[in-house]
C-alpha cells in the first residue's frame, strides 16, 4: 500500500503543466535557465516572435534566451496526460461556458482599454506635430520676410543714394547755376550728393564723421555709465526746486517788430549760449556768462521754426536756422559778441524746415548741417560760398515735422505728419527704424537723450498731453509719459546727463526723472513767483543750461 501510494506521488510529479498554454507537453517538455517548464516548440515560436528574449524576465533590460540552454525534461512510464475536463452535467456544462464567457468579456475589456489608451496617446503625438509643423512654417515665413525687409533696406539704401546724387540743386537766392557754381558744388557734394562710386556723402567728409562718432561713443558711454550719490542727486534736484519756487531769472531779448513771443529754443550743450526765435524772422543769441545778448541773425522771409546751435574750438558760435519760407541759413559768430554775426550760407532745401542740428564734425571753416525739410532729411557743408552745398539727401517719403540729431552724430530722427518717428542712418542714407505711435497726430517736438539711448517725441496737436519715450536700441516704446498740468506740450528737452526730461507745455513745464518719468521733481510756471503773466502767453520751447 504504501509502495503503491509513493509510485502515485512519483507519477502526478512528473506531469509537467506548460507555463505558456497552460496544458501538459506530451513529449517535449523543457526548463527554462529561470525555472520555467514550457513546451519547446511553443517555447520556440515564441523566441522567434521576440528576437530571442526569455518571455519570463519581466526586468527593464530582459536577458536572451538561446535554445542551446533549455534543458530537456522525460516523465516517468507511468505518467499519463492529464484528462481534459469533462462535464458530467448539463448544469457543470453551461457553468463551464459561463466562465469561459466571462473570461472573454475580460479579456475584450482588458483590449478596448489599451486601445483607448493608444488612441489618445496617438491623438496626442499627431496635435504635437501638427503644432510643431504651424511653428516651422511661422518660422519660415518670418524668415522670408526679415529677408524681404532686408533686400528693400538694401535696395532703398542705393536707390536713395542714387537719387540724392541725381537730384538738381537749387539756390536759396537767385536764379539757376552757374558754371562755377556747378563744379564747386560737383567738386565739395559729388554733383549734389554722390561720390564716383555711386551716390552717398563725399568720403572725405564721411571720414570725419565716423572719426567724430568714435570720439563721442566714448564720452556716451561714461555719461550713461555715471553713477551719483544720493547726495549728489539730492543736490540737483532741490536746485530745481529752487527755480519753481521764485529762482527764476527773466532776460529781455529784445522787442519784435512783429507779434512778440519766442517760437523756439536752441542752446549750446554746455548751456552757455541760448539761441531764440521770433515772429519777424530773426533769431537772437543770448550769452549767459556775459548776460547779454551777443548778436541778432536776420535774413528769412518767414518765420523761424527750427534752430541749431554749437560751439567749436577757438569760441566760434554756429547757428543753424530754418525757416517757414523753405530756407536754411548758417550763420558764425565770434566768441564774445565782440563781432557781428556773419551768414556762412545758404540753401533752399524745399518746404518748411522743421529741425536744424549742427553736425559734432562740424569745423569753424566748414561747418556740417542736419535738417528735416518738407519729406526729406538733407546735409549741407559750408564751403566758403554763398549758398550751402548739399553733401546727401535722404527721401523719407513722408512730410517731416520735427527734428533732431543723435548726439554721436551718424542718426537722425525725424517726426512725422503721421505720428511716426523716423530713425535715418546718415551712414548708408537710408532709414533704419520706424517708431509708430498710437494716436497718429503729428510730432511738433523730438529730443534724444545724451547717452544715445533714448528718444522722447510729442504732438502740440494731440489732446491728451503725454510724451512718448522711445528705446533707440530697440526701436520700441519704453514709456509713456502723462503730462497733465502742461496743457498743451510744445517742447521737450533731456538734460546733459540724461538723468531728467523736461516737458513744457501751455501751461506751465514740468521735469520727470529719466527711467523713472512718473516722478515730477518739480513744475515751473510763469508768474509763479509773483509776476505778472500775460494773457495766452505760453512756452515756446525748452533747453537746459
Amino acid at each position: 500500500m504504501t509502495t503503491m501510494s509513493t509510485a502515485a506521488n512519483t507519477n502526478a510529479a512528473q506531469t509537467f503543466v506548460c507555463a505558456l498554454s497552460g496544458q501538459s507537453p506530451v513529449d517535449d517538455a523543457v526548463a527554462t535557465p529561470s525555472g520555467y517548464i514550457c513546451s519547446r516548440k511553443l517555447l520556440l515560436a515564441k523566441l522567434s516572435e521576440n528576437g530571442g528574449v526569455d518571455p519570463f524576465d519581466r526586468s527593464t533590460n530582459p536577458a536572451s534566451l538561446d535554445e542551446s540552454a533549455l534543458v530537456a525534461l522525460t516523465a516517468g512510464p507511468a505518467a499519463a496526460p492529464p484528462r481534459a475536463p469533462s462535464s458530467s452535467s448539463l448544469p457543470s456544462l453551461l457553468s463551464a461556458l459561463q466562465g469561459e464567457f466571462d473570461a472573454v468579456l475580460l479579456e475584450l475589456y482588458d483590449a478596448r482599454t489599451a486601445l483607448d489608451a493608444t488612441r489618445r496617446e496617438l491623438s496626442s503625438a499627431l496635435y504635437q506635430n501638427d503644432a510643431a509643423v504651424r511653428v516651422v512654417a511661422r518660422v519660415a515665413r518670418e524668415r522670408d520676410e526679415a529677408r524681404a525687409q532686408l533686400g528693400e533696406y538694401l535696395r532703398s539704401g542705393a536707390v536713395a543714394g542714387a537719387e540724392a546724387g541725381a537730384e538738381a540743386k537749387r539756390p536759396l537766392e537767385g536764379g539757376g547755376d552757374g558754371p562755377a557754381q556747378a563744379a564747386k558744388r560737383a567738386k565739395v557734394g559729388g554733383a549734389g550728393g554722390g561720390d564716383a562710386d555711386g551716390g552717398g556723402i563725399p568720403p572725405a567728409v564721411l571720414d570725419r564723421m565716423s572719426a567724430t562718432w568714435k570720439a563721442l561713443s566714448k564720452g556716451r558711454r561714461a555719461v550713461a555709465k555715471a553713477k551719483r550719490t544720493p547726495e549728489e542727486t539730492a543736490a540737483n534736484e532741490a536746485l530745481l526746486r529752487g527755480c519753481a519756487e521764485g529762482g527764476e531769472k527773466k532776460v529781455n531779448l529784445g522787442k519784435s517788430s512783429s507779434r512778440a513771443g519766442v517760437l523756439c529754443l536752441a542752446a549750446t550743450s554746455d548751456g552757455s549760449h541760448v539761441v531764440s526765435s521770433h515772429h519777424d524772422g530773426t533769431a537772437v543769441v543770448y550769452g549767459a556768462a556775459e548776460g547779454r545778448i551777443l548778436g541778432v541773425l536776420t535774413g528769412c522771409a518767414g518765420e523761424v521754426t527750427s534752430l541749431g546751435v554749437a560751439g567749436l574750438a577757438g569760441g566760434t558760435l554756429v547757428v543753424a536756422a530754418g525757416g517757414s519760407d523753405g530756407s536754411v541759413r548758417v550763420y558764425a559768430l565770434a566768441g564774445g559778441g565782440d563781432e557781428e554775426a556773419t551768414l556762412v550760407g545758404s540753401a533752399a532745401p524745399g518746404g518748411t524746415v522743421s529741425g536744424c542740428s549742427v553736425h559734432p564734425a562740424s569745423t569753424a571753416d566748414e561747418p556740417i548741417v542736419a535738417c528735416a525739410a518738407g519729406d526729406g532729411v538733407v546735409l549741407y557743408q559750408a564751403t566758403g560760398a554763398d549758398n550751402l552745398a548739399e553733401l546727401a539727401r535722404v527721401d523719407a517719403g513722408k512730410g517731416l515735422t520735427a527734428g533732431a540729431l543723435h548726439p554721436d552724430g551718424m542718426i537722425y530722427v525725424a517726426g512725422t505728419d503721421g505720428g511716426e518717428v523716423l530713425v535715418f542712418d546718415l551712414k548708408t542714407l537710408a532709414v533704419a527704424g520706424t517708431l509708430k505711435s498710437e494716436d497718429g497726430a503729428p510730432v511738433t517736438s523730438l529730443s534724444v537723450s545724451e547717452n544715445g539711448y533714448h528718444v522722447a517725441s510729442a504732438s502740440s496737436s494731440s489732446s491728451d498731453p503725454s510724451v512718448s519715450v522711445w528705446d533707440l536700441r530697440k526701436l520700441k516704446l519704453a514709456a509713456s509719459v502723462s503730462a497733465g498740468g502742461v496743457g498743451r506740450v510744445t517742447s521737450v528737452s533731456f538734460d546733459p546727463t540724461a538723468a531728467y526730461l523736461a516737458v513744457a507745455g501751455t501751461e506751465s513745464t514740468t521735469v520727470r526723472v529719466a527711467k523713472d518719468w512718473d516722478r515730477e521733481v518739480c513744475a515751473l510756471r510763469p508768474g509763479a513767483a509773483g509776476g505778472k503773466r500775460k494773457a495766452g502767453a505760453r512756452s515756446g520751447g525748452v533747453v537746459w543750461g
